[in-house]
């Protein structure tokens, strides 16, 4: 088992979670499980990206993994419609603990990597156990697949993070914050611009959030690996 710090997981418990949910997030929430985790996000009125990761049913709530960064905006953004609501969201955080072998206790994540969704029981989390989040991070840039932190919260629609492509937008499914322009991009298809790969030449001068040039091309930059990186650019 191996520990992945870079993320954390927020629950929401009550028996309405998952209708809360279906109103604020881009997946279809009657489809999230307890044996594949189910790519989301977050969006607000003006349909950017506040927030994105994996969602998972739990047996007393449904847990929210995001990057540690996000947790803050994610709650920021979901409190205000919470307080009208009949579930609650967790004033703690956890630690998430994934391992590269399936059980009973996990949930497929991304390919190669299982979720832990339970502690079996007597057994404690082990602190001190290695950290994934370096060869997560790599394998996440390797697929074009996002984890947005802070830095870019706000800033992109889905469509600009190739979020659909991994399927975190749910198009049949009802209204939810930023659907109807997350509708009309798509259909529209007014996207200009896009998820890619990029290789870093300094990274001296690779911040995230903040723009970046290479000889060939310019874009945003929203993940940074050791030789790569992840970037909305023009397409």
């Amino acid at each position: 088992m191996n520990n992945w710090l870079d993320v954390r997981m927020v629950k929401l418990t009550g028996f309405a979670a998952s209708e809360f949910l279906q109103g604020y997030v881009t997946c279809n929430t009657e489809r999230i499980s307890a044996i594949a985790s189910t790519p989301f996000a977050a969006c607000s009125l003006q349909g950017r990206v506040i927030a994105n990761g994996w969602a998972i049913q739990l047996p007393d709530a449904i847990g929210l993994i995001v990057h540690h960064s996000i947790v803050q905006p994610l709650r920021d953004y979901l409190n205000p419609y919470l307080r009208f609501s009949k579930c609650t969201l967790d004033d703690s955080e956890d630690f998430v603990y994934v391992t590269t072998t399936a059980s009973a206790v996990t949930a497929d994540l991304i390919p190669g990597w299982h979720l832990v969704r339970e502690i079996n029981q007597g057994e404690l989390p082990d602190t001190n156990a290695p950290d994934a989040s370096p060869q997560i991070n790599e394998q996440l840039i390797n697929q074009r697949q996002v984890l947005l932190q802070q830095s870019s919260s706000g800033r992109h629609l889905p469509q600009m993070l190739a979020l659909e492509e991994h399927g975190a937008i749910d198009f049949d499914k009802g209204c939810y914050l930023g659907q109807e322009v997350v509708a009309r991009t798509q259909f529209r298809g007014a996207v200009k611009r896009g998820l890619a790969i990029f290789t870093i030449d300094d990274p001296a001068e690779v911040a995230l959030g903040s723009a970046y040039e290479t000889a060939d091309a310019k874009g945003d930059v929203v993940m940074v690996g050791a030789q790569r990186g992840l970037w909305v650019t023009r397409l």
